[in-house]
């Protein structure tokens, strides 16, 4: 009996040491499995000593340039170096593209740039992201790859902010060259043309500057319009930064690599600085009739944005655009447009009715020889 005791006292002993091990195992295992949250590591941009070393005080503004370069190191799908930014908050007859080697530190390409016709006359003051809007966007974009167009040498764009300029590559929002930036058309109106989207370049200048800005390159747009920041996926984190006196040196969170999570990747898994991801919008958009949209061009919005215009520059009377005049031409290009509309219509029509007069003549032609022969054999 005192044998069998010592048995199951021994067995106790065994169970409960083995049911400690376990559970300490347990608590082991679901302590590794627990991922561990890092505060999400900081890098200082001292932002001024770019700018300086750039040498475009005179050029561009430095909380515009602060904000871009802010931007642009938080892309990681880029071709890192350059940096092109367009100040919209200038007159069209002012240059306002501006093309910067970050490498070199100088700025490579100054220059004017067209905006939407529904944005404004001289300065555009009313951005859009929508496809029927007719208007500028703001904010950071890569650049794609060139091709040959109905506007000759241009350079796709993708845009990188929801809500902002995502529709970019839907949009057919491109940069090409055009007369309409170009001197002559400066001194016969006082300000650039304007586009239906696009950034619009000379002529001269824009196969150079294509071929310099092409394939992952930053651009950033930048516009009269308090609500971009708030609003941008890159800045709105940063905003107390922008208020106030411009800071010099500034805090951020470090990018993070963006992980590609495709089962079967076809291409790198890992996004980063060196290795941009860049897509290539289909040509369908470039069947868009830009004349039929030109000749619906509406007359109440064109009084709107001069209106809005005047009222923003607050110097209408020492203007030497003369706005009466522009909506003048304006207005005979419409009317010229659905002239030329209604002549091609009422020759469609006169060919239409010469066509069935000669068809008439010609059945009854042969309806007369049919009797004619019928009498004939009688």
């Amino acid at each position: 009996m005192k044998k069998v005791l010592i048995f199951f006292s021994i067995l106790l002993i065994v169970n409960n040491n083995f049911a400690e091990e376990k559970l300490v195992t347990e608590n082991i295992v679901e302590n590794i499995q627990q991922p561990v949250e890092q505060e999400p590591q900081k890098i200082i941009i001292d932002v001024k000593s770019v700018y300086d070393s750039l040498n475009i005080k005179d050029k561009i503004n430095y909380p515009i340039f602060q904000k871009a370069y802010l931007g642009y190191v938080q892309i990681l799908n880029k071709n890192p170096g350059v940096l092109v930014i367009i100040d919209y908050s200038k007159p069209s007859n002012q240059e306002r593209f501006y093309v910067l080697d970050l490498n070199k530190k100088k700025l490579v390409y100054s220059t004017r740039v067209a905006h939407s016709k529904n944005s404004g006359l001289e300065i555009p003051l009313q951005f859009s992201d929508d496809p029927n809007s007719y208007q500028s966007s703001l904010g950071f974009f890569v650049t794609l790859g060139e091709y040959n167009g109905a506007y000759g040498y241009s350079l796709r764009l993708k845009g990188l902010e929801e809500n902002i300029n995502a529709n970019a590559e839907d949009r057919a929002i491109v940069i090409h060259g055009g007369d309409i930036v170009e001197d002559e058309y400066i001194k016969k109106f006082g300000f650039a043309g304007r586009s239906l989207g696009c950034p619009v370049l000379p002529h001269s200048l824009t196969r150079e500057i294509i071929d310099f800005i092409k394939h992952g390159r930053v651009l950033f747009i930048y516009g009269n319009d308090e609500e971009y920041v708030d609003n941008s996926a890159y800045l709105s984190k940063l905003a107390p930064v922008f208020v106030g006196s411009p800071k010099n040196i500034v805090e951020i969170e470090k990018p993070v690599e963006v992980q590609n999570t495709s089962p079967t990747p076809t291409v790198a898994t890992t996004t980063t600085v060196n290795t941009p991801v860049i897509t290539v919008a289909e040509d369908k958009k470039e069947n868009i009739n830009r004349e039929a949209i030109i000749a619906e061009a509406n007359i109440t919005k064109i009084f709107e944005i001069i209106k809005q215009e005047a009222k923003y520059t607050n110097n209408v009377n020492n203007n030497k655009v003369s706005y009466t005049e522009l909506l003048k031409d304006v207005i005979q290009e419409r009317i010229n447009k659905t002239s030329e509309i209604k002549e091609a219509t009422e020759n469609k029509n006169l060919n239409e009715e010469n066509k069935n007069n000669q068809e008439k003549v010609i059945e009854e032609t042969v309806m007369n020889d049919s009797s004619v022969t019928k009498q004939d054999n009688q």
